[in-house]
């Protein structure tokens, strides 16, 4: 059997439901606020979670869930909540997803902390390529409101968070343990975080409607399972320049989605954008020539020996 039609799928599962996200709140942006629809996502995934992931909570130590109990926190409330702060304060959702999109960039710059993950070569022109495709697509949803410039950083501060989280868990993972039991950690770990939040706005309870109940079942499924449920486990197969190559996907598979789905336009410069991510992928995922590694091996292992030398 093949395995890379198998592992390419991954990667387009983890895009499809990565870009669900964005279509989900925009489902309940007029039923309330993205506090009130991320605290009871968690709260909903947290309950259907349960009866899969008890019998490995039962048998886990306190190191393993303070790892997964931090993923949460950075990957889903660092993520989410500034994202959803700053359009709060009046950045328009497209500037936030536009400020959002740069996570597989900032994963990229950042690799070469995480030992046999430095960007080289060709993936730089990939990278470039990638980077330039994904403004171009994303240029045309952006817009300039009247929000103080704190507010711009919040989607900034948002990568980071999400991209601190990759690191850590592609670096150090953490214990063995079911998919399931690790994904009921980390969304019971950001539900705190989400109700202050909430409450903050003084409403905790859901409303009763058909549009805000399908848009929470929306993100618990498709944005939650899916979206996080994929993307660390195409973290534990691939390396960090292909999951950011993937990423640069979510903001063209958003915009076929929406017009698509509510009727948006697709401008010339979304497609070409579109079209120099597709150009520029083959290159991001494309691994190190064996020269440039033996290289690196052989600089590693000499100053390794300088060392001991010392």
């Amino acid at each position: 059997m093949n395995v890379m039609p198998v592992r390419y799928s991954l990667l387009m599962a983890m895009v499809v439901s990565w870009s669900s996200g964005f279509i989900g709140y925009r489902y309940v942006a007029d039923q309330g606020s993205v506090y009130l629809a991320s605290l009871w996502r968690f709260v909903l995934a947290a309950l259907l979670l349960l009866p899969f992931a008890w019998a490995g909570l039962r048998g886990l130590r306190g190191k393993g869930m303070w790892h997964q109990a931090l993923l949460g926190l950075f990957a889903m409330g660092g993520y989410i909540g500034p994202i959803a702060a700053s359009i709060q304060l009046g950045v328009t959702p497209g500037t936030a997803s536009l400020f959002a999109n740069l996570l597989p960039l900032t994963i990229v710059l950042l690799a070469g902390s995480v030992p046999g993950q430095r960007t080289r070569g060709w993936q730089w022109l990939g990278l470039a390529l990638c980077v330039i495709g994904m403004l171009l697509a994303s240029a045309a949803s952006v817009e300039w409101a009247g929000a103080g410039l704190w507010a711009y950083c919040l989607p900034l501060l948002a990568v980071l968070s999400l991209a601190a989280a990759t690191l850590f868990e592609k670096a150090r993972p953490g214990a063995a343990m079911p998919a399931t039991t690790a994904l009921f950690i980390q969304v019971c770990a950001v539900i705190p975080v989400f109700a202050l939040l909430a409450g903050l706005e003084g409403e905790l309870r859901p409303p009763i409607s058909a549009d805000f109940v399908s848009g929470v079942l929306w993100l618990v499924i498709f944005s939650t399972f899916g979206g996080y449920g994929f993307y660390w486990l195409c973290l534990q197969r691939f390396s960090m320049q292909r999951i950011s190559g993937a990423l640069f996907l979510t903001p063209p598979v958003t915009l076929l989605w929406a017009w698509m789905q509510f009727g948006d336009p697709l401008s010339a410069s979304a497609l070409l954008g579109i079209g120099l991510t597709l150009v520029g992928l083959p290159l991001l995922g494309r691994a190190p020539s064996e020269k440039v590694c033996a290289v690196g091996i052989r600089q590693e292992t000499k100053s390794a020996g300088d060392k001991s030398l010392t």
